[in-house]
């Protein structure tokens, strides 16, 4: 399935983050806990509400397939005057034809254009798994490090620094 990019912060709807939910990779489904349909309320009224923090200061940006559905959510919003919070969901799409692989050469480009964009802020994130390794080597290309002092339980905690 072949992939689009919209770089526009508007287009993320309640029904893009719907489908993402109601269709998950294989790791927001983990991470999100979404075996459980209360859950799934729950992080769509998260998610709804992150979005619209990343319109008062930060960005957001949607990966979506070539028939629109949507493919992947990255999201920062500004938490203080040297800090931004991020948060990642992806829908099953990510395993069909190397989409993985292209969205995160792409959201890799658009950490760093965005670290431009926000000098001498860094970018936390907080993140899930039961494949620890495979989460930290991701994360790593992506350019995030991992600081294990903001660790909360299980949630692991990484850092994006901004390029000064």
């Amino acid at each position: 399935m072949e992939i689009s990019v919209s770089r526009v912060q508007d287009v993320i709807t309640e029904e893009d983050l719907s489908y993402v939910l109601k269709n998950p990779w294989k790791f927001t489904y983990y991470e999100w806990k979404l075996h459980n349909i209360h859950n799934e309320k729950t992080a769509l009224e998260y998610l709804l509400e992150q979005v619209e923090l990343t319109r008062n200061g930060g960005y957001s940006k949607i990966w979506k397939t070539k028939d629109d559905l949507a493919l992947a959510i990255l999201g920062a919003h500004i938490v203080s005057d040297i800090k931004l919070e991020g948060f990642f969901i992806a829908s099953k799409h990510m395993e069909e034809d190397k989409n993985s692989l292209k969205v995160s050469f792409e959201m890799r480009e658009v950490l760093l254009e965005q670290s431009y964009n926000y000098k001498g802020y860094t970018l936390g994130l907080y993140s899930e798994s039961k494949e620890t390794d495979k989460q930290m080597s991701w994360l790593r290309f992506l350019g995030f490090n991992y600081v294990p002092d903001g660790n909360r339980g299980k949630t692991r905690y990484f850092e994006f620094q901004s390029k000064v």
